[in-house]
């Protein structure tokens, strides 16, 4: 073999070796920063199950905080201490700094001491919101307590409990005990608000009633670490006066729409996609895609007061006749939030007149199928609060539109009356006018052979069970 060959052989065989020696001096710290990294993503599991946090972790929930404002908002956080936004139906004041939150008396409201020097916006001492995403509407702002946040001043109380972890201050008073503002108004925002901190968070309930905490307990403890739940205010349940202090606080939720996350918007990264998943996680729910079956089971929503189907027991042997086991789900079915979501997550397809039981579309697995019995002058709440948000939440979907001679309505009007002929023009007159008449004062019997090809065409979007040969 010639000489030049060889060389070139002998530095193949050399290289790594003369490698290994120019970049041994550095190894050591490549292994500290990867131990650095593995320490950095345990503590976003591990930290507050010993109750003490250290600096890192402290600037690190610093940090996920900031992801909640963007802008001019991130910029005035980083320099007073604390931002608070207003979007159109919710407010959200965000602090990274220490705060001392009294419990709420007969006297006086819960209140947010900026006790490390935070700077509430030139002119403004103190500040008051009401942390529920519907501020838009008077009832439900008459149903929530205010929180007033105050700066910084020497009569400050002292701290009865201190807490490891930023506080996420809201409250379930508003339209909260009605499935679908359950969802809408509290656990999504609350999942937008406090899902990103990693259960790094103390829930602190403002308007708390047992009941409600105690229905939704797996998936609030979901979102936080804590031992157990804080509380500011109740209009039902005395409260002990207590100051709690917290290195940081959100008072308020973040809110993107109906029954929406929208990635785009912050925290970023989060959609309604992400949400239902951990909705599935915190309630155990197994089945992630609807699986083909000779007859799948269809679980029918069935109201008692308003918008119910008076003849829901032919529509039931329809579904069954079609090819469907038909599963009837009363009100008093759906209590248990767990165990009806466990029915939910076993069905095929979900089916109801417009009205919150369809928000239990939640549960179900991909691919299943929503059908929404849509009432007459209703059609613009059933795309906004169902349609959308079943696509979104990776759901087929379909909908029927009732006839005017399908709802009671159109024997308790004169037949050229707008309520039957020019729905648009009732609802233009705003939801005190349209609500009495579409949402609260009608029932309605369907037209079954009409109905027929609705069953048939969600039957077909179901997947094909699997023959064995």
């Amino acid at each position: 073999m010639a000489k030049g060959p060889r060389r070139l052989v002998l530095g193949f065989l050399l290289l790594p070796l003369l490698c290994a020696a120019i970049l041994r001096p550095n190894i050591a710290p490549l292994r500290l920063w990867k131990l650095q990294l593995s320490h950095w993503s345990n503590n976003l599991i591990l930290i507050g199950r010993s109750g003490s946090a250290n600096t890192e972790d402290v600037e690190f929930t610093r940090f996920l905080l900031r992801r909640l404002v963007r802008g001019k908002a991130r910029r005035e956080l980083s320099q007073n201490g604390i931002s608070c936004i207003s979007d159109p139906e919710s407010d959200l004041c965000v602090t990274t700094d220490a705060v001392r939150i009294s419990t709420a008396t007969s006297s006086s409201p819960a209140t947010v001491y900026l006790t490390a020097g935070q700077q509430l916006p030139p002119g403004f001492n103190s500040f008051v919101l009401r942390p529920y995403p519907r501020k838009t509407d008077s009832f439900a702002m008459q149903r929530t307590a205010p929180v007033h946040l105050v700066a910084a001043h020497s009569n400050s109380p002292p701290c009865d409990l201190t807490h490891p972890f930023p506080a996420i201050l809201f409250s379930i008073g508003g339209f909260a005990g009605n499935f679908f503002h359950d969802v809408n108004d509290v656990l999504i925002p609350l999942f937008l608000t406090a899902g990103h901190l990693r259960s790094r968070a103390q829930l602190l309930v403002a308007d708390f009633e047992p009941w409600w905490t105690q229905k939704y307990r797996r998936v609030l403890f979901h979102l936080s670490s804590a031992a157990d739940l804080a509380v500011a205010s109740s209009p039902s349940t005395p409260v002990e006066p207590k100051v709690h202090c917290f290195p940081a606080a959100v008072v308020g939720l973040k809110y993107h729409g109906n029954l929406l996350c929208n990635s785009s918007d912050a925290p970023g990264g989060v959609s309604t996609l992400n949400f239902r998943r951990f909705l599935h996680s915190a309630l155990g729910l197994k089945k992630d895609r609807a699986a083909g079956a000779e007859r799948p089971v269809l679980v029918l929503i069935s109201r008692r007061t308003s918008r119910a189907l008076l003849n829901e027991d032919g529509v039931v042997a329809l579904a069954r006749e079609v090819g469907f086991e038909v599963e009837v789900a009363a009100p008093t079915r759906m209590t248990s939030v767990g165990d009806f979501a466990g029915v939910v997550n076993g069905c095929g397809v979900l089916m109801g007149v417009h009205g919150a039981g369809l928000t239990n579309m939640v549960f179900l697995p991909a691919g299943a199928v929503v059908v929404q019995v849509v009432p007459w002058g209703l059609d613009w709440a059933a795309a906004a609060y169902y349609a959308r948000p079943a696509r979104r939440m990776g759901l087929r979907y379909i909908e029927y539109h009732t006839a005017v001679e399908e709802s009671t309505l159109y024997d308790k009007y004169p037949k050229d009356h707008p309520v039957l002929v020019d729905p648009w023009s009732i609802n233009r007159q705003g939801y005190n006018v349209s609500r009495p008449i579409y949402t609260d004062g009608q029932n309605l019997t369907l037209d079954l052979a009409r109905f027929r090809e609705t069953l048939l065409q969600a039957l077909e979007m179901l997947p094909r069970p699997t023959r064995l040969c």
